[in-house]
């Protein structure tokens, strides 16, 4: 039976990165005997690697987000001062740049 805590975690670490959820995780460690402030401990450890994910890829799409609304604003700016009829259709860009910030937004935060 293993008992080092840094093996356990390397163990439950080995299990999230196959897609297994919290609960499964703590269910094994529990399933191997191991006391109760242990597997909350471990099960501290992976949600913080949970979260560290989810900001990461929030960061991405707030990157994003704040490139679409730029292109999209300088687009439709010249296509404003052409007097082009498709400058409404540039502020499409510009709109979903705005939802990825969004989104990004709350995957960063929560």
């Amino acid at each position: 039976m293993v008992t080092d805590y840094e093996s356990l975690l390397s163990e439950a670490k080995t299990m999230y990165a196959m897609g297994h959820d919290n609960t499964y995780i703590e269910l094994q460690l529990a399933d191997k005997g191991i006391d109760d402030t242990t597997i909350d401990k471990i099960s501290v450890e992976i949600k913080h690697l949970r979260k560290s994910g989810q900001r990461n890829n929030g960061m991405k799409q707030i990157i994003y987000g704040l490139s679409f609304i730029a292109v999209g604003f300088v687009f439709t700016l010249l296509s404003f001062l052409k007097d082009s009829p498709v400058h409404y259709v540039l502020w499409g860009l510009a709109v979903s740049g705005l939802l990825f910030f969004v989104k990004g937004l709350s995957k960063f935060l929560l």
